[in-house]
């Protein structure tokens, strides 16, 4: 993939621009609103006549579930629920039931319950360290999903445990923008939560929106563009968050079975996905199962959910490999010493 090319795609994993061609009317450029929320910038890209009015709801709406997810804010309905062990909350309660949903459909690999061990160790805190494997196994006793139920709008946890929902609640998001774009008529949008990309409709002009996909090695290089419409696209990898102790390197994302990062044969997931909450989720999820378990719980998917997930799987032995519905729509980079490979599936 040449320089020039790069320069019409979106970005994954970092942020994204949009550039405007001159003498295009706004309605043709689009409009773009920046949001602060959920701990990262967004930035929303709508086309058409109420592209204001419907960017301003979509604000609106982001803010909002920040003020309801955001359980290090104590005003919020998450911390309620994890103060006081119950709260009543249709959202909330619709959010949870998916979590807990694709926690057990992964077998546990996603799990809101993990919050004591992403506390203890404090990723994006001033002071990350790496917790004693007495501490992990004293905060494993109160993390798992048969410690979190949902009764109509009615959400509990037990047994001390703790919710987050930070491995889904941008996606979440992003499906609840999506929605209220559409609402205003909007029918073509890019929503940006923070690197990962949701897209409403198609481009303007009737084609494909192209989206680059970081590299994990270098993110200031790409391992391919991906062309896409009306989906999300989520990545995971280990670039994203971590510290360096002893000269070791510990990414952030968890395995809740050990309380320790995920050790894979991977270090980058990429989910394409319609759903914006399963997208997230599942990004996480794919992480800690590996190939082959990312592959069967696709499988699950497609055959007891009748949601169909695409994949791009980054091996730490330097290998790209893709699912089989993305081999017309994934343009490998002619750049770098990756071997790729589309999985028949």
């Amino acid at each position: 993939m040449t320089k020039r090319m790069l320069t019409a795609v979106l970005t994954v994993a970092l942020t994204l621009s949009l550039t405007a061609c001159g003498g295009r009317t706004r309605q043709e450029m689009g409009e773009t609103r920046t949001v602060y929320t959920m701990d990262t910038v967004m930035n929303l890209t709508a086309y058409g006549e109420n592209a204001s009015a419907a960017l301003d709801a979509a604000e609106e709406t982001l803010r909002t579930l920040d003020a309801k997810l955001d359980r290090h804010d104590e005003t919020s309905t998450v911390s309620a629920l994890n103060r006081d062990g119950t709260v009543e909350d249709a959202e909330l309660a619709q959010l949870t039931d998916i979590a807990q949903t694709i926690g057990a459909l992964s077998g546990g690999a996603f799990d809101p319950t993990v919050a004591p061990v992403m506390d203890a160790w404090d990723f994006t805190g001033d002071a990350p360290r790496v917790p004693s494997d007495e501490e992990l196994s004293a905060l494993l006793a109160h993390v798992g999903l048969e410690k979190l139920s949902v009764d109509g709008n009615t959400i509990a946890l037990s047994d001390g445990a703790q919710l987050d929902l930070g491995g889904i609640a941008k996606g979440y998001a992003g499906d609840a923008v999506r929605t209220v774009l559409a609402e205003f008529g909007v029918t073509s949008a890019v929503i940006d939560l923070g690197g990962d990309v949701g897209l409403l409709g198609a481009k303007p002009d009737g084609s494909d929106w192209r989206v680059a996909v970081k590299d994990p090695a270098d993110p200031s290089k790409f391992l391919g563009v991906l062309t896409a419409a009306d989906t999300f696209v989520v990545t995971s990898g280990i670039y994203e968050r971590g510290f360096e102790e002893n000269g070791v390197r510990y990414h952030h994302i968890i395995d809740p079975k050990t309380g320790k990062p995920a050790e894979s044969e991977l270090v980058s997931v990429t989910v394409v996905c319609g759903d914006g909450a399963w997208a997230d989720a599942l990004s996480t999820a794919c992480f800690v199962l590996g190939e082959a378990g990312s592959l069967a719980l696709r499988d699950t998917l497609a055959a007891e959910k009748n949601l169909r997930i695409e994949l791009i799987l980054v091996t730490d032995d330097g290998h790209v490999r893709y699912t089989a519905g993305l081999a017309e729509r994934f343009e490998p980079s002619e750049e770098g010493t990756y071997v790729y490979e589309a999985i028949i599936a």
